[in-house]
């Protein structure tokens, strides 16, 4: 069994499963012209971003009987063209969920309570900057989350039952299941979006990259926030407008953000963000604690062999493509 592998997985632990069970190819350069050359023979793929499959390494992709991304997030493959091909997409959902929720709600006390001016000023010598500005506390505040996963679902446990928070989440669909979850953790559910921006004390994104949300978050939506209100995303960079995210916050039209994810990753070394004083930023982090790396790379690499000798995966994108075998 020969294994391509499109940089580091998340984790040591997922490439020694890897190894022990196939002959594995390692490449960090993620040139299509390049990866193609190393197809040959292939029976599957690992990939992290900023590594990608597309259509035109698809149509070579010969003998490839699977592809996995090294973690839950799959916007670096092409999985409608990958489905065509009748290629499994396979991931670890869920595994990342504690740890990107334990980031958002760092972000958001990082921020309320100032910590990085505070540092700066601080080693600085600047001891009497403490009598220039207030913090503030999340008791009370109202959180809005933009998706209800198992996430966002995390992120309200902690800050409407364990922070007393008022917790709103937008959503595009209202199910039982949905109200039965919302009620347990005291969440007002609103398929409002512009609800959720304009009355909430801190919004944190928690929707996947797709087409219906790409640029979901604009600018005239980052407008109508409360200038005292901070902006959080540990989702994907797409879902914002990020010119908008960036003239929002040099306008100082809102209190500040946090931000873990980009458009283009690494971000260039002249962005925008790099330059405003009101932003904490993160080099998406959020997803992989060393925890949640370990787990989330032992099962990508258990998942991908198994797939590969014949077995249904246990986390696939794509099951549509064993309709057949299913009927």
């Amino acid at each position: 069994m020969k294994i391509l592998q499109i940089l580091s997985m998340y984790h040591p632990k997922g490439e020694e499963t890897l190894r022990k069970s196939a002959e594995v190819i390692q490449t960090n350069n993620y040139d299509p012209e390049h990866v193609k050359k190393l197809l040959q023979g292939v029976d599957g793929i690992v990939l992290r971003a900023p590594g990608f499959i597309n259509a035109e390494i698809l149509n070579e992709a010969t003998t490839v009987k699977a592809i996995s991304g090294a973690g839950v997030g799959l916007d670096n493959i092409d999985v409608q063209y990958a489905t065509k091909k009748g290629i499994p997409i396979l991931h670890a959902p869920k595994v990342n969920t504690d740890s990107t929720a334990e980031h958002a709600i760092s972000l958001m006390f990082a921020l309320m309570k100032k910590l990085l001016p505070l540092h700066t000023e601080m080693i600085k010598g600047n001891f009497s900057y403490r009598n220039s500005l207030f913090t503030n506390e999340l008791i009370g505040k109202r959180l809005g989350l933009v998706g209800f996963g198992t996430i966002a679902q995390k992120v309200a446990k902690v800050c409407s039952i364990g922070l007393g928070m008022e917790v709103i989440s937008y959503v595009r669909r209202i199910d039982e299941e949905k109200l039965k979850r919302a009620k347990e953790l005291n969440v007002k559910l609103s398929q409002n979006l512009s609800e959720v921006m304009e009355t909430s004390d801190i919004i944190s994104l928690h929707i996947p990259l797709t087409n219906d949300t790409k640029k979901l978050i604009t600018y005239d939506l980052l407008s109508s926030m409360k200038p005292t209100a901070y902006f959080i995303n540990t989702a994907r960079g797409g879902v914002v407008d990020e010119n908008g995210l960036c003239r929002i916050l040099k306008e100082k039209k809102i209190a500040g953000a946090g931000i873990d994810v980009y458009t283009q990753e690494p971000p260039s070394p002249d962005h925008p963000l790099y330059h405003l004083d009101n932003v904490l930023l993160t080099p998406h982090v959020g997803g992989i604690s060393e925890e949640a790396a370990e787990k989330s790379s032992v099962l990508v690499a258990e998942n991908l062999l198994a797939t590969i000798n014949g077995e249904r995966p246990k986390h696939i994108a794509n099951p549509e493509v064993y309709k057949e075998s299913v009927n």
